[in-house]
C-alpha cells in the first residue's frame, strides 16, 4: 500500500471526491465510486480529468 498523500478531486459528472494520490501517472484511470464514470488523468499540475472514452468499444 502506498503512503502518498491523498489528493481530493471532485468527479466531473456527479460531483463526488476522487481521492487521488501523488503516485498518480498521466494516463491512470480513475472510477468514480459514487456514479460510476470512468474518467483518465490528463495533467498532473493541476490534477485534470477528462471523460474516458474506450475506443475498443
Amino acid at each position: 500500500m502506498s503512503n502518498s498523500p491523498v489528493i481530493a478531486q471532485e468527479c466531473p459528472d456527479c460531483g463526488a471526491q476522487l481521492d487521488l494520490t501523488e503516485a498518480e501517472e498521466v494516463g491512470d484511470l480513475v472510477d468514480c465510486p459514487n456514479c460510476g464514470a470512468a474518467f483518465e488523468l490528463v495533467a498532473l499540475q493541476p490534477f485534470t480529468l477528462a471523460p474516458f472514452v474506450d475506443e475498443e468499444k
